[in-house]
C-alpha cells in the first residue's frame, strides 16, 4: 500500500466529488438512472453540511436488481471456490489500492475519527475480505457414508441463491464486508441496500468490486427502507435476508420473509452490561471501559456504556472514568487528535439529547449531558449519568451515543440480575480477579458475547449471535458462512 495520505481538507473534497460523481444504483455490473426521481439528502456529520444525495430508489428498481442477481446466479456458483476466492482476494487488493479514497469515504460519510479508521476499522475490512475470501473454500458438511444398507449418502453444501443485505449507519462499510463477501465466496449473488444517511463508503466498495466481478453478481440499491428494505425483504426472489438495524424495523423485515419462507439473519442491537467487581485490576479495566465505550462516539452495538459496579468502589469507578472521559477529544473527524467524533445524523442526536432531557429527577449527570451544535456537527461529550434505576430509559433501552450509565450492585446474584434484566442478549463482560467467580458469571449471562476481563473485541473469524430480542443467527466465522448455505443430502442405492 503506498498511496500517499491525504490532507483533511483534500479528504472532504474528494468525498463531495465521489459524491456528485454517484448516480442511480449500481445494477447488472454498471451505474443506471434510478426509475424513481425522488433523491435523499445526504448531510457531513462534523460539519452538518450538505454532502451529496443518492436515489429514493423504487421497487421497480428492486426488482431490477434482484433479477439482475437471479440471472448471474447460476454462473458464478458454478465457479469453483477458488475462482469465487480469487476474485475475492482481488476485491481486497483494489480496497487496498484505493485506501485513502476509502478512508475519506468511510470517515467523512460516517463521521468517524479518520485516526480509528485508518488504524483499527479499515485494517479490519481489509482482515475480513481476505479471511471470507480464502474461507469460502473449507466448508465442510457431515461426512458421506454408508448411514443405511446399501445406500451411500454424500451431503452438498450449495449456496441459497440471492442474498439481501441491509446495513446500518454505525458501520457502513464493515457491515457490508460481513454481508457480502461470505455471501458470494460460497456461490451467491447479493443485492445491498445501504443506510440513507451512510451510502459512499458503500458505494466505493461495490464500484471497485463491479470492475472485478460478473455483471449481476453485486448489486446497489440506495433507498429508504421503508420502501426499498421493505420490497427487498418481500421480494420472490431474495432468498435469505441479512438485516442489521433496530429491534422494530428486525420485526419488519422478519415477518416479510416469514410470508415469503425465506430466511432472515437479523443482528438487533444490544444494551451489554458490564460488569466490574471489587477484586478486579480497576485501573486496566477502566481503561478498556472507556475505550469500549467511545468508539465510535457510542454508536455501537456492543458498546461498554451500561455499568455495573460493585457498591464498595462504586465512587472509585465514577471518579476514574470521569477522569478517562475529560482526555478523549470531541471533534471534527478528520482531524487526527480526534478521538470522539459526531453522531452520525442530526436525527441521532435528537434521539440521544431526548433520552438526556428525560432523565428521571433521581438520576445525576456527573460529566457531560448537552449536546454541543456551535460548529454546526452533531456533537455530545463524553456523558457519565449516576443514581439510575434498572427501569429507567437511560438503563433498559440502548443509548448509541457516549453516554454511561453506572449501577450498584450488592453481590454477585444481584448483578446477575440487573445484567440479565433486559430485553437484549447481545454482549457484555465482567472484569473481575476471581477466576471462579469470572466463570461463573459468564456462564450465567444471558448473551451471545461474554468478555471477561476486556470489552468490544472480536474479529472476522469469531462469531457474532444475539440472543433473545438482539437477533436470529451468527455472523462471521464458519457458522456466518452457513448462513448463506443449504445442505442438500443425496443418496445413491449402490445395490442397482
Amino acid at each position: 500500500m503506498n498511496t500517499t495520505p491525504m490532507t483533511a481538507t483534500e479528504q472532504r473534497a474528494y468525498a463531495r466529488v465521489f459524491a456528485v460523481q454517484i448516480a442511480g444504483n449500481f445494477i447488472d455490473g454498471c451505474w443506471r438512472a434510478s426509475a424513481s426521481a425522488d433523491t435523499i439528502e445526504v448531510f457531513d456529520p462534523s460539519t452538518g453540511e450538505r454532502l451529496g444525495e443518492v436515489a429514493s430508489s423504487s421497487a421497480k428498481d428492486v426488482d431490477a436488481a434482484v433479477t439482475s442477481a437471479r440471472a448471474a446466479q447460476k454462473a458464478w456458483a458454478a465457479a469453483t471456490p477458488a475462482e469465487r476466492s480469487q476474485a475475492l482476494f482481488k476485491i481486497a487488493d483494489s480496497v487496498e489500492a484505493h485506501f485513502e479514497q476509502m478512508l475519506a469515504m468511510e470517515a467523512v460519510d460516517a463521521g468517524k475519527p479518520v485516526s480509528a479508521v485508518r488504524d483499527d476499522e479499515l485494517p479490519g475490512c481489509l482482515d475480513a475480505m481476505r479471511y471470507f475470501a480464502g474461507a469460502g473454500r473449507t466448508l465442510s458438511a457431515q461426512a458421506g457414508g454408508d448411514y443405511l444398507g446399501g445406500i451411500t449418502s454424500v451431503m452438498r453444501r450449495e449456496p441459497v441463491g440471492v442474498v439481501a443485505a441491509i446495513t446500518p449507519w454505525n458501520y457502513p462499510l464493515l457491515q457490508a464486508v460481513a454481508k457480502i463477501f461470505p455471501a458470494l465466496a460460497v456461490g451467491n449473488t447479493v443485492v445491498i441496500k445501504p443506510a440513507e444517511t451512510t451510502p459512499y463508503s458503500t458505494a466505493l466498495l461495490v464500484q471497485l468490486a463491479g470492475a472485478i466481478l460478473p455483471p449481476g453478481v453485486l448489486n446497489l440499491v440506495f433507498g429508504a427502507g421503508a420502501v426499498v428494505g421493505a420490497a427487498l425483504s418481500h421480494h420472490p426472489d431474495v432468498d435469505v435476508v441479512s438485516f442489521t438495524g433496530s429491534i422494530d424495523t428486525g420485526r419488519k423485515v422478519g415477518m416479510a420473509a416469514a410470508d415469503g419462507v425465506k430466511k432472515a439473519v437479523m443482528e438487533l442491537g444490544g444494551n451489554s452490561p458490564v460488569l466490574v467487581f471489587a477484586d478486579a485490576d480497576l485501573s486496566s479495566a477502566l481503561d478498556v471501559i472507556a475505550a469500549g465505550g467511545l468508539y465510535n462516539a457510542g454508536q455501537e452495538c456492543m458498546s461498554a456504556t451500561r455499568l455495573i459496579v460493585e457498591r464498595a468502589i462504586f465512587d472509585d469507578v465514577v471518579d476514574g472514568l470521569k477522569e478517562r472521559c475529560q482526555r478523549y477529544l470531541v471533534g471534527d473527524a478528520l482531524d487526527p487528535k480526534t478521538m470522539v467524533g459526531p453522531l452520525n445524523s442530526r436525527a441521532q442526536l435528537l434521539r440521544v439529547v431526548a433520552k438526556l432531557d428525560n432523565l428521571p429527577a433521581s438520576a445525576t449527570v456527573v460529566l457531560g449531558g448537552r449536546a454541543d451544535t456551535a460548529s454546526g456537527g452533531y456533537f455530545i461529550p463524553p456523558t457519565i449519568v449516576v443514581d439510575v434505576d434498572q427501569d429507567d430509559e437511560i438503563v433498559a433501552e440502548e443509548i448509541f451515543g457516549p453516554v454511561f450509565s453506572v449501577q450498584r450492585f450488592a453481590d454477585e446474584n444481584d448483578a446477575l440480575v440487573k445484567a440479565n434484566g433486559t430485553r437484549y442478549g447481545l454482549a457484555s463482560s465482567v472484569f473481575t480477579s476471581n477466576v471462579g467467580r469470572a466463570t461463573r458469571v459468564q456462564n450465567a449471562l444471558n448473551f451471545g458475547t461474554v468478555w471477561v476481563n476486556n470489552h468490544l473485541v472480536f474479529g472476522p473469524d469469531l462469531p457474532v449471535s444475539g440472543f433473545g430480542l438482539s437477533g436470529i443467527g451468527t455472523e462471521n466465522a464458519l457458522a456466518g458462512f452457513l448462513e448463506f448455505t443449504r445442505v442438500k443430502h443425496v443418496m445413491i442405492d449402490s445395490r442397482v
